[in-house]
């Protein structure tokens, strides 16, 4: 109806929450505070359950490299 394709879209977990996601799993492993530690988890667990919103590759241009696959293409 509107021209866009849905089968050919990509898309990709969000890098910056998964790495977000990552320092609050690390800060919590690191902490001696149980209270601090479920909290930290739970942070992080946020962050990867955001991560899931998927960014679609096709909303850059072609002209572009898509900054979440640039550094993985050898």
């Amino acid at each position: 109806m509107f021209g866009n394709s849905i089968q050919g879209s990509v898309a990709e977990p969000s890098f910056l929450y998964l790495m977000m996601a990552a320092t609050y799993f690390r800060q919590a492993r690191r902490t001696r505070h149980p209270h601090v530690r479920g909290a930290l988890r739970d942070l992080g667990r946020d962050y990867v359950s955001n991560a899931r919103r998927l960014v679609p590759v096709h909303a850059y241009p072609a002209s572009e490299s898509h900054p979440l696959t640039s550094n993985t293409q050898s």
